[in-house]
């Protein structure tokens, strides 16, 4: 898992620093389940590569693993961005978790700085 340790920042669609990672995700969409690769994530959302995104307001569950977590990581997210590929950047789609109780965002904080080594 390769990562950066200083934050994305991009003012238009992310209010949080976001943090490269590379980490295997599964989600489903519906009754589809699909595969793709995160490239950067923080405690709020998390950035999926895909050559076939979703709609804007798409649905999903995920579920990724993390080596410092016991169990895997099921969160709910909605798609609040796409980007298509054509300005250089990896296709794909930016994902905002949903319904994150204080203890999961907790959760998702801690695991996020440990995949992107952050002290």
């Amino acid at each position: 898992m390769g990562s950066k340790d200083t934050p994305q920042h991009d003012g238009e669609r992310r209010g949080k620093p976001r943090y490269n990672v590379r980490f295997a995700v599964n989600y489903r969409y519906g009754d589809a389940y699909l595969y793709s690769r995160a490239s950067n994530a923080s405690e709020f959302g998390i950035f999926l590569v895909s050559a076939h995104t979703l709609p804007l307001g798409s649905a999903i569950r995920l579920e990724f693993e993390i080596p410092s977590a016991r169990e895997p990581v099921t969160v709910s997210g909605e798609v609040v961005w796409v980007e298509d590929g054509s300005g250089g950047q990896d296709p794909g789609m930016g994902i905002k978790f949903v319904d994150l109780d204080p203890e999961k965002q907790r959760h998702l904080r801690s695991l996020v700085r440990v995949v992107a080594c952050i002290d």
